[in-house]
Protein backbone atom coordinates (compact mmCIF):
# COMPACT_ATOMS: atom_id res chain seq x y z
CA UNK A 1 0.00 0.00 0.00
CA UNK A 2 2.71 2.47 1.40
CA UNK A 3 4.55 1.43 -1.93
CA UNK A 4 2.02 2.49 -4.16
CA UNK A 5 1.18 5.43 -2.64
CA UNK A 6 4.63 6.49 -3.19
CA UNK A 7 4.63 5.60 -6.65
CA UNK A 8 1.92 8.15 -7.15
CA UNK A 9 3.53 10.56 -5.32
CA UNK A 10 6.63 10.27 -7.35
CA UNK A 11 4.74 10.30 -10.58
CA UNK A 12 2.60 13.45 -9.64
CA UNK A 13 5.73 15.21 -8.77
CA UNK A 14 7.28 14.46 -11.92
CA UNK A 15 4.59 15.89 -14.01
CA UNK A 16 4.95 18.90 -12.57
CA UNK A 17 8.95 19.40 -13.35
CA UNK A 18 7.73 20.39 -16.64
CA UNK A 19 10.08 19.14 -19.66
CA UNK A 20 13.55 18.52 -19.12
CA UNK A 21 15.81 21.59 -20.40
CA UNK A 22 17.32 21.59 -24.02
CA UNK A 23 20.11 23.62 -25.91
CA UNK A 24 19.16 26.05 -28.04
CA UNK A 25 19.25 24.70 -32.23
CA UNK A 26 22.49 27.24 -33.10
CA UNK A 27 24.26 25.27 -30.44
CA UNK A 28 23.11 21.97 -31.15
CA UNK A 29 24.63 23.28 -34.81
CA UNK A 30 27.73 24.46 -33.37
CA UNK A 31 27.89 21.11 -32.40
CA UNK A 32 27.21 19.27 -35.23
CA UNK A 33 29.34 21.48 -37.29
CA UNK A 34 32.55 20.67 -34.59
CA UNK A 35 31.93 17.14 -35.45
CA UNK A 36 32.08 17.93 -39.42
CA UNK A 37 34.93 20.51 -39.30
CA UNK A 38 37.35 16.94 -37.47
CA UNK A 39 36.06 14.95 -40.74
CA UNK A 40 39.27 14.78 -43.43
CA UNK A 41 37.69 13.79 -46.27
CA UNK A 42 41.09 13.33 -48.50
CA UNK A 43 41.47 9.88 -46.73
CA UNK A 44 40.32 6.86 -49.74
CA UNK A 45 38.28 4.92 -47.08
CA UNK A 46 36.45 6.58 -44.20
CA UNK A 47 34.96 3.14 -43.29
CA UNK A 48 34.87 3.32 -38.92
CA UNK A 49 36.24 6.43 -39.12
CA UNK A 50 34.75 7.83 -35.42
CA UNK A 51 34.15 11.27 -36.73
CA UNK A 52 32.33 9.88 -39.63
CA UNK A 53 29.82 7.40 -37.31
CA UNK A 54 29.13 10.30 -34.96
CA UNK A 55 27.53 12.11 -37.96
CA UNK A 56 24.99 9.55 -38.13
CA UNK A 57 23.95 9.22 -34.81
CA UNK A 58 23.52 12.91 -35.02
CA UNK A 59 21.15 12.22 -37.80
CA UNK A 60 18.91 10.32 -35.16
CA UNK A 61 18.27 12.69 -32.65
CA UNK A 62 15.61 14.98 -33.80
CA UNK A 63 13.89 16.31 -36.63
CA UNK A 64 16.41 19.59 -36.48
CA UNK A 65 19.56 17.56 -36.01
CA UNK A 66 18.88 15.91 -39.11
CA UNK A 67 18.46 17.95 -41.50
CA UNK A 68 21.57 19.43 -40.12
CA UNK A 69 23.84 16.66 -40.46
CA UNK A 70 22.00 15.89 -43.88
CA UNK A 71 24.46 18.71 -45.37
CA UNK A 72 27.62 17.83 -43.51
CA UNK A 73 26.83 14.03 -44.79
CA UNK A 74 27.00 15.12 -48.20
CA UNK A 75 30.27 17.24 -48.27
CA UNK A 76 31.79 13.23 -50.02
CA UNK A 77 29.08 12.02 -52.79
CA UNK A 78 29.38 8.29 -53.93
CA UNK A 79 28.30 7.84 -57.01
CA UNK A 80 28.06 4.26 -58.19
CA UNK A 81 26.01 4.36 -61.31
CA UNK A 82 23.93 6.40 -63.55
CA UNK A 83 20.76 6.39 -61.16
CA UNK A 84 23.37 8.24 -58.46
CA UNK A 85 24.06 11.08 -60.98
CA UNK A 86 20.37 11.79 -62.08
CA UNK A 87 19.33 11.61 -58.67
CA UNK A 88 22.67 13.98 -57.50
CA UNK A 89 21.52 16.30 -60.36
CA UNK A 90 17.86 16.77 -59.22
CA UNK A 91 19.03 17.10 -55.55
CA UNK A 92 21.06 19.99 -56.85
CA UNK A 93 18.39 21.84 -58.28
CA UNK A 94 15.85 20.75 -55.20
CA UNK A 95 18.13 22.40 -52.90
CA UNK A 96 21.02 24.90 -54.46
CA UNK A 97 22.85 24.88 -51.30
CA UNK A 98 23.72 21.52 -51.65
CA UNK A 99 25.95 22.95 -54.47
CA UNK A 100 28.51 25.18 -52.08
CA UNK A 101 28.79 21.86 -49.54
CA UNK A 102 29.98 19.09 -52.10
CA UNK A 103 33.66 18.61 -51.63
CA UNK A 104 34.99 15.12 -52.44
CA UNK A 105 33.21 13.09 -55.15
CA UNK A 106 34.12 9.48 -55.49
CA UNK A 107 33.13 7.52 -58.43
CA UNK A 108 33.14 4.50 -58.36
CA UNK A 109 31.77 0.57 -59.80
CA UNK A 110 28.99 -1.17 -58.25
CA UNK A 111 31.41 -3.64 -56.36
CA UNK A 112 33.53 -2.30 -53.45
CA UNK A 113 36.91 -4.12 -54.28
CA UNK A 114 35.66 -5.44 -57.91
CA UNK A 115 36.67 -3.12 -60.88
CA UNK A 116 33.37 -2.85 -62.98
CA UNK A 117 32.94 -0.44 -66.23
CA UNK A 118 32.27 2.99 -64.80
CA UNK A 119 30.10 4.56 -68.06
CA UNK A 120 28.61 7.07 -65.52
CA UNK A 121 32.10 8.95 -65.48
CA UNK A 122 31.30 10.89 -68.27
CA UNK A 123 27.75 11.50 -67.68
CA UNK A 124 28.91 12.82 -64.34
CA UNK A 125 31.53 15.29 -66.23
CA UNK A 126 28.83 16.59 -69.06
CA UNK A 127 25.79 16.44 -66.26
CA UNK A 128 27.48 18.30 -63.35
CA UNK A 129 29.72 20.52 -64.87
CA UNK A 130 30.00 24.18 -63.29
CA UNK A 131 27.26 22.92 -60.71
CA UNK A 132 29.85 22.31 -57.65
CA UNK A 133 31.45 25.12 -57.48
CA UNK A 134 33.34 23.71 -54.25
CA UNK A 135 34.37 20.60 -55.21
CA UNK A 136 37.90 19.81 -54.97
CA UNK A 137 38.50 16.06 -54.56
CA UNK A 138 37.72 13.60 -57.14
CA UNK A 139 38.34 9.79 -56.66
CA UNK A 140 37.97 6.67 -59.14
CA UNK A 141 37.97 3.48 -57.64
CA UNK A 142 37.19 -0.04 -58.33
CA UNK A 143 36.46 1.05 -61.82
CA UNK A 144 36.92 -0.49 -65.18
CA UNK A 145 37.73 2.99 -67.34
CA UNK A 146 37.22 1.23 -70.88
CA UNK A 147 37.73 3.40 -73.99
CA UNK A 148 34.10 3.33 -74.52
CA UNK A 149 32.88 4.94 -71.35
CA UNK A 150 34.11 8.20 -72.03
CA UNK A 151 34.86 10.03 -75.27
CA UNK A 152 38.07 12.15 -75.06
CA UNK A 153 35.46 15.45 -75.64
CA UNK A 154 33.74 14.19 -72.72
CA UNK A 155 36.84 14.91 -70.40
CA UNK A 156 37.06 18.24 -71.11
CA UNK A 157 34.07 19.24 -69.24
CA UNK A 158 36.23 18.37 -66.02
CA UNK A 159 37.72 21.79 -66.53
CA UNK A 160 34.64 23.70 -64.99
CA UNK A 161 35.72 21.94 -62.02
CA UNK A 162 38.78 24.83 -61.20
CA UNK A 163 38.81 23.98 -57.81
CA UNK A 164 40.38 20.72 -57.73
CA UNK A 165 43.48 20.42 -56.41
CA UNK A 166 43.27 16.25 -55.63
CA UNK A 167 42.86 13.30 -58.04
CA UNK A 168 43.16 9.56 -56.75
CA UNK A 169 42.61 6.81 -58.41
CA UNK A 170 42.51 3.43 -56.12
CA UNK A 171 41.82 -0.05 -58.10
CA UNK A 172 41.56 1.27 -61.62
CA UNK A 173 42.16 -0.30 -65.10
CA UNK A 174 42.64 2.68 -67.15
CA UNK A 175 42.23 2.26 -71.69
CA UNK A 176 45.67 3.89 -72.36
CA UNK A 177 48.18 6.42 -70.79
CA UNK A 178 46.57 9.22 -73.38
CA UNK A 179 43.57 8.88 -71.46
CA UNK A 180 45.28 9.14 -68.51
CA UNK A 181 47.35 12.34 -69.08
CA UNK A 182 44.10 13.80 -70.50
CA UNK A 183 42.48 13.20 -67.76
CA UNK A 184 45.21 14.94 -65.55
CA UNK A 185 45.66 17.96 -68.27
CA UNK A 186 41.75 18.61 -67.76
CA UNK A 187 41.88 19.49 -64.05
CA UNK A 188 43.15 22.95 -64.21
CA UNK A 189 44.09 23.65 -60.25
CA UNK A 190 45.38 19.93 -59.56
CA UNK A 191 47.98 19.61 -57.20
CA UNK A 192 47.84 16.13 -55.54
CA UNK A 193 48.17 13.26 -57.91
CA UNK A 194 47.88 10.02 -55.95
CA UNK A 195 47.21 6.51 -57.47
CA UNK A 196 47.08 2.80 -55.99
CA UNK A 197 47.04 -0.32 -57.72
CA UNK A 198 46.62 0.85 -61.67
CA UNK A 199 46.69 -1.23 -64.14
CA UNK A 200 46.96 -0.22 -68.03
CA UNK A 201 44.75 -1.80 -70.59
CA UNK A 202 47.15 -0.43 -73.42
CA UNK A 203 49.55 -3.56 -73.13
CA UNK A 204 51.97 -2.52 -76.48
CA UNK A 205 55.14 -0.66 -76.59
CA UNK A 206 53.83 2.80 -75.71
CA UNK A 207 55.02 5.62 -76.84
CA UNK A 208 55.97 8.60 -74.73
CA UNK A 209 53.38 10.41 -74.18
CA UNK A 210 53.79 14.34 -73.27
CA UNK A 211 53.20 15.48 -69.30
CA UNK A 212 50.10 16.96 -69.36
CA UNK A 213 49.69 20.72 -69.42
CA UNK A 214 49.49 21.27 -65.95
CA UNK A 215 52.07 19.15 -64.74
CA UNK A 216 54.68 22.17 -63.80
CA UNK A 217 51.63 22.85 -60.71
CA UNK A 218 51.65 19.62 -59.49
CA UNK A 219 52.94 19.01 -55.55
CA UNK A 220 52.21 15.87 -54.65
CA UNK A 221 52.78 12.31 -56.25
CA UNK A 222 51.55 9.02 -54.96
CA UNK A 223 52.88 5.87 -56.74
CA UNK A 224 51.87 2.53 -55.51
CA UNK A 225 51.51 -0.55 -57.50
CA UNK A 226 50.95 1.28 -60.84
CA UNK A 227 51.51 -0.18 -64.42
CA UNK A 228 55.24 0.29 -65.57
CA UNK A 229 53.55 2.24 -68.46
CA UNK A 230 51.91 4.86 -65.81
CA UNK A 231 55.20 5.11 -64.08
CA UNK A 232 57.11 6.26 -66.82
CA UNK A 233 54.50 8.60 -67.12
CA UNK A 234 54.80 10.06 -63.81
CA UNK A 235 58.31 10.42 -64.56
CA UNK A 236 58.25 13.08 -67.28
CA UNK A 237 55.58 14.83 -65.52
CA UNK A 238 57.89 14.90 -62.12
CA UNK A 239 60.83 16.08 -64.38
CA UNK A 240 58.40 18.92 -65.58
CA UNK A 241 56.98 19.76 -61.95
CA UNK A 242 58.70 20.90 -58.49
CA UNK A 243 57.04 17.78 -56.44
CA UNK A 244 57.38 18.80 -52.75
CA UNK A 245 55.97 15.45 -51.77
CA UNK A 246 56.64 12.21 -53.24
CA UNK A 247 55.04 8.57 -51.88
CA UNK A 248 56.82 5.82 -53.65
CA UNK A 249 56.03 1.75 -53.40
CA UNK A 250 58.40 -0.25 -53.88
CA UNK A 251 57.64 -3.90 -54.35
CA UNK A 252 59.00 -7.68 -55.66
CA UNK A 253 57.84 -6.80 -59.12
CA UNK A 254 60.50 -4.02 -58.96
CA UNK A 255 63.31 -6.99 -59.68
CA UNK A 256 64.99 -6.32 -56.83
CA UNK A 257 66.92 -9.09 -56.32
CA UNK A 258 68.12 -9.47 -59.87
CA UNK A 259 72.12 -8.69 -60.13
CA UNK A 260 71.95 -5.62 -62.76
CA UNK A 261 69.32 -4.20 -65.45
CA UNK A 262 67.57 -0.29 -64.89
CA UNK A 263 65.00 0.54 -62.34
CA UNK A 264 61.98 2.50 -62.51
CA UNK A 265 62.06 3.61 -58.61
CA UNK A 266 65.29 5.14 -58.82
CA UNK A 267 64.62 6.87 -61.99
CA UNK A 268 61.19 8.42 -60.25
CA UNK A 269 63.18 9.21 -57.47
CA UNK A 270 66.12 11.38 -59.34
CA UNK A 271 63.59 12.90 -61.67
CA UNK A 272 61.95 14.61 -58.28
CA UNK A 273 65.57 14.80 -56.50
CA UNK A 274 65.90 18.69 -56.78
CA UNK A 275 62.52 19.93 -55.46
CA UNK A 276 61.13 16.97 -53.10
CA UNK A 277 60.88 17.84 -49.37
CA UNK A 278 58.85 14.88 -48.02
CA UNK A 279 59.54 11.63 -49.37
CA UNK A 280 57.38 8.07 -48.20
CA UNK A 281 58.91 4.64 -48.93
CA UNK A 282 56.09 2.10 -48.98
CA UNK A 283 57.63 -1.11 -48.93
CA UNK A 284 55.85 -4.58 -49.75
CA UNK A 285 59.01 -6.98 -49.99
CA UNK A 286 57.35 -11.11 -49.92
CA UNK A 287 60.76 -12.33 -50.65
CA UNK A 288 64.75 -10.67 -48.46
CA UNK A 289 67.85 -10.26 -50.31
CA UNK A 290 71.04 -11.66 -49.19
CA UNK A 291 72.51 -9.17 -46.46
CA UNK A 292 76.05 -9.06 -48.84
CA UNK A 293 74.05 -8.04 -51.53
CA UNK A 294 71.22 -5.30 -49.58
CA UNK A 295 73.88 -2.11 -49.73
CA UNK A 296 74.08 -2.69 -53.76
CA UNK A 297 70.76 -3.38 -54.04
CA UNK A 298 69.77 0.23 -52.48
CA UNK A 299 72.03 1.86 -54.38
CA UNK A 300 70.73 0.15 -57.40
CA UNK A 301 66.85 1.31 -56.47
CA UNK A 302 66.52 3.24 -53.38
CA UNK A 303 69.40 6.03 -53.35
CA UNK A 304 69.05 8.90 -52.12
CA UNK A 305 72.29 10.59 -52.45
CA UNK A 306 70.39 13.52 -54.85
CA UNK A 307 67.77 14.42 -52.38
CA UNK A 308 69.43 17.76 -51.06
CA UNK A 309 66.28 19.80 -50.22
CA UNK A 310 64.85 16.13 -48.20
CA UNK A 311 63.49 17.49 -45.11
CA UNK A 312 61.46 14.49 -43.81
CA UNK A 313 61.67 10.64 -44.78
CA UNK A 314 59.27 8.32 -43.93
CA UNK A 315 59.51 4.62 -44.34
CA UNK A 316 56.64 2.41 -43.84
CA UNK A 317 57.58 -1.90 -43.88
CA UNK A 318 54.95 -3.96 -44.73
CA UNK A 319 55.06 -7.56 -42.68
CA UNK A 320 56.69 -9.65 -43.01
CA UNK A 321 59.24 -6.62 -42.58
CA UNK A 322 62.10 -7.96 -45.04
CA UNK A 323 63.42 -4.37 -46.01
CA UNK A 324 63.84 -3.78 -42.58
CA UNK A 325 67.79 -4.27 -42.62
CA UNK A 326 67.54 -1.95 -45.76
CA UNK A 327 67.06 1.65 -43.33
CA UNK A 328 70.42 2.00 -42.65
CA UNK A 329 71.88 1.57 -46.42
CA UNK A 330 69.04 4.20 -47.15
CA UNK A 331 69.56 6.56 -44.37
CA UNK A 332 73.44 6.73 -44.88
CA UNK A 333 72.91 7.84 -48.41
CA UNK A 334 70.76 11.30 -47.23
CA UNK A 335 73.12 14.44 -48.03
CA UNK A 336 70.47 16.68 -47.10
CA UNK A 337 71.49 19.41 -44.06
CA UNK A 338 68.05 20.38 -44.06
CA UNK A 339 66.43 17.32 -43.01
CA UNK A 340 64.60 17.09 -39.56
CA UNK A 341 62.38 13.82 -39.19
CA UNK A 342 62.98 10.11 -40.00
CA UNK A 343 60.13 7.84 -39.40
CA UNK A 344 60.11 3.90 -39.26
CA UNK A 345 56.72 2.41 -39.43
CA UNK A 346 55.46 -1.21 -39.38
CA UNK A 347 52.85 -1.99 -40.36
CA UNK A 348 51.33 -5.19 -38.72
CA UNK A 349 48.86 -7.62 -39.72
CA UNK A 350 45.29 -7.01 -38.06
CA UNK A 351 44.41 -10.43 -36.95
CA UNK A 352 48.16 -11.25 -36.14
CA UNK A 353 49.03 -7.55 -34.34
CA UNK A 354 50.78 -9.49 -31.27
CA UNK A 355 52.79 -12.23 -33.18
CA UNK A 356 53.84 -9.84 -35.33
CA UNK A 357 55.05 -7.36 -32.60
CA UNK A 358 56.59 -9.91 -30.61
CA UNK A 359 58.18 -11.42 -33.73
CA UNK A 360 59.60 -8.21 -34.99
CA UNK A 361 60.92 -6.90 -31.04
CA UNK A 362 63.16 -10.89 -30.90
CA UNK A 363 64.74 -9.77 -34.77
CA UNK A 364 65.10 -5.81 -33.32
CA UNK A 365 66.99 -7.01 -30.29
CA UNK A 366 69.68 -9.56 -31.94
CA UNK A 367 70.04 -7.73 -35.64
CA UNK A 368 71.78 -4.95 -34.39
CA UNK A 369 70.27 -2.56 -36.87
CA UNK A 370 69.05 -0.24 -34.35
CA UNK A 371 72.67 0.44 -33.01
CA UNK A 372 74.05 1.19 -36.50
CA UNK A 373 71.17 3.72 -37.33
CA UNK A 374 71.75 5.42 -33.80
CA UNK A 375 75.37 5.51 -35.14
CA UNK A 376 74.64 6.53 -38.49
CA UNK A 377 72.59 9.26 -37.17
CA UNK A 378 75.19 10.75 -35.37
CA UNK A 379 76.45 12.50 -38.56
CA UNK A 380 77.07 16.43 -39.08
CA UNK A 381 74.15 16.17 -41.80
CA UNK A 382 71.77 14.72 -39.13
CA UNK A 383 72.50 17.65 -36.59
CA UNK A 384 68.81 19.80 -37.46
CA UNK A 385 66.78 16.89 -36.60
CA UNK A 386 63.89 18.21 -34.20
CA UNK A 387 63.00 16.86 -30.95
CA UNK A 388 61.50 13.83 -31.20
CA UNK A 389 62.34 13.63 -35.03
CA UNK A 390 63.62 10.24 -35.27
CA UNK A 391 59.97 7.97 -35.19
CA UNK A 392 59.74 4.02 -34.83
CA UNK A 393 56.34 3.19 -34.54
CA UNK A 394 53.23 0.62 -35.55
CA UNK A 395 49.60 0.11 -36.75
CA UNK A 396 48.00 -1.83 -38.58
CA UNK A 397 47.67 0.51 -41.67
CA UNK A 398 44.07 -0.41 -42.86
CA UNK A 399 41.30 0.74 -40.54
CA UNK A 400 40.56 2.87 -37.61
CA UNK A 401 40.56 0.41 -35.42
CA UNK A 402 42.60 1.10 -32.02
CA UNK A 403 45.72 -0.40 -31.57
CA UNK A 404 44.56 -1.67 -28.13
CA UNK A 405 41.65 -3.53 -29.62
CA UNK A 406 44.50 -5.80 -31.96
CA UNK A 407 46.30 -7.16 -28.66
CA UNK A 408 43.00 -8.29 -26.92
CA UNK A 409 43.35 -6.69 -24.00
CA UNK A 410 44.45 -2.67 -23.00
CA UNK A 411 46.93 -3.99 -20.31
CA UNK A 412 48.31 -6.86 -23.13
CA UNK A 413 48.76 -3.76 -25.68
CA UNK A 414 50.57 -1.89 -22.90
CA UNK A 415 53.09 -4.37 -21.74
CA UNK A 416 54.41 -4.94 -25.32
CA UNK A 417 54.69 -1.01 -25.93
CA UNK A 418 56.54 -0.86 -22.97
CA UNK A 419 58.89 -3.34 -24.01
CA UNK A 420 59.28 -1.95 -28.03
CA UNK A 421 60.02 1.27 -26.02
CA UNK A 422 62.29 0.22 -23.82
CA UNK A 423 64.51 -1.63 -26.38
CA UNK A 424 64.32 0.82 -29.09
CA UNK A 425 65.82 3.36 -26.06
CA UNK A 426 68.34 1.31 -24.80
CA UNK A 427 69.80 0.11 -28.58
CA UNK A 428 70.05 4.07 -29.52
CA UNK A 429 71.13 5.71 -26.50
CA UNK A 430 72.80 8.84 -28.56
CA UNK A 431 69.54 9.53 -29.91
CA UNK A 432 68.15 8.89 -27.27
CA UNK A 433 70.08 11.67 -25.34
CA UNK A 434 69.80 14.27 -27.53
CA UNK A 435 65.53 14.14 -27.31
CA UNK A 436 65.54 13.26 -30.53
CA UNK A 437 64.17 9.77 -29.96
CA UNK A 438 60.35 8.83 -29.90
CA UNK A 439 57.97 5.85 -30.32
CA UNK A 440 54.29 5.86 -31.43
CA UNK A 441 51.56 3.18 -31.28
CA UNK A 442 48.34 3.71 -33.93
CA UNK A 443 46.69 6.03 -36.20
CA UNK A 444 46.16 8.53 -33.69
CA UNK A 445 49.58 8.86 -32.05
CA UNK A 446 51.16 8.64 -35.51
CA UNK A 447 48.86 11.58 -37.06
CA UNK A 448 50.06 13.70 -34.44
CA UNK A 449 53.77 13.20 -34.67
CA UNK A 450 53.06 13.88 -38.51
CA UNK A 451 51.13 17.06 -37.94
CA UNK A 452 54.27 18.55 -35.38
CA UNK A 453 56.37 17.55 -38.05
CA UNK A 454 54.52 19.57 -40.67
CA UNK A 455 54.53 22.48 -38.00
CA UNK A 456 58.04 22.25 -37.56
CA UNK A 457 58.88 21.65 -40.94
CA UNK A 458 57.00 24.88 -42.10
CA UNK A 459 58.40 27.04 -39.82
CA UNK A 460 61.94 26.13 -40.68
CA UNK A 461 61.18 27.02 -43.90
CA UNK A 462 59.81 30.17 -42.86
CA UNK A 463 62.44 31.36 -40.74
CA UNK A 464 65.35 30.26 -43.35
CA UNK A 465 63.57 32.21 -45.77
CA UNK A 466 63.33 34.93 -43.40
CA UNK A 467 66.95 34.94 -42.56
CA UNK A 468 68.01 34.04 -46.16
CA UNK A 469 66.55 37.83 -47.45
CA UNK A 470 68.19 39.75 -44.20
CA UNK A 471 71.63 37.63 -45.08
CA UNK A 472 70.50 39.49 -48.91
CA UNK A 473 69.72 42.64 -47.98
CA UNK A 474 72.99 43.10 -45.70
CA UNK A 475 74.93 41.89 -49.08
CA UNK A 476 73.22 44.74 -50.97
CA UNK A 477 73.87 47.22 -48.71
CA UNK A 478 77.78 46.13 -48.69
CA UNK A 479 77.97 45.87 -51.89
CA UNK A 480 75.73 49.30 -52.59
CA UNK A 481 77.76 51.79 -54.64
CA UNK A 482 78.41 55.43 -52.51
CA UNK A 483 76.02 57.46 -53.42
CA UNK A 484 76.96 60.38 -50.84
CA UNK A 485 78.36 62.51 -53.35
Amino acid sequence: MQKGASTTTTSAASSQDGPAPRLPTEVCGRIIDHLSAGLDLNYLTLAGNPDLLALPSCALVCRDWYFHTWYHLRRRVHLRDRNDVLSLSRTLRERPRLRGVVQHVVISGQTSAERSVIQHLAMFAVMLAGRLPKLSVITIRDAEWTVGSMRMEDVGYLATFDLVHALNFFNVNVPSIAHLARLISALPGLRDMNCYDVECSQKQPVSPVSPPLNSAHLETLVVLGVAPAIQDLFVRISQASRLRALELGVDDSEGLTLPSGGSRSQTLLDASAASVEVLTLSMFLGSSVDSDKVDSTVERHLSLSRHESLRRLVIILYYPFNAWSWIPHIVSRIPSKHLIAISVLFWFRADHAADDLDGLVTMMEEDGILVRLDDILQAECFADIAPGGICLGFDNGKDWTPPEKLFGTESSFRERCNRWDELIRRKMPRCNGRGILITVYGFEERDNWNRNMGEIHEARKQQQAKTGVEVQQEDDTEHAPDTSG
